[in-house]
């Protein structure tokens, strides 16, 4: 079973290419900059961070007390956010 979509690349580069040359200015999703993997961080890293249990970490971030956003199963932290919460 194949995991990825090929259909999905090409409609993006398809909505990208035209919105480009419809109205001659870059489309917002393109202008955006990605996060990179430091910005990034797991409950593990962010219980090393905060020298935390993991599980804590975990419970501030459902109880909503750190930021945090949660993908599927995985929780996911900004370093950014994170420190701005520990410098506040």
């Amino acid at each position: 079973m194949s995991l990825r979509r090929p259909g999905v690349v090409c409609i993006v580069f398809a909505m990208s290419f035209t919105a480009t040359h419809l109205n001659g200015s870059v489309p917002v999703a393109t202008a955006r900059r990605g996060l990179t993997r430091d910005e990034v961080m797991t409950a593990i890293e962010v219980a090393d961070l905060l020298h935390l249990p993991v599980s804590t970490v975990y419970y501030l971030a459902q109880r909503g007390e750190i930021p945090a956003c949660r993908l599927g199963r995985a929780w996911r932290f900004l370093r950014p956010r994170i420190e701005e919460m520990l410098g506040s």
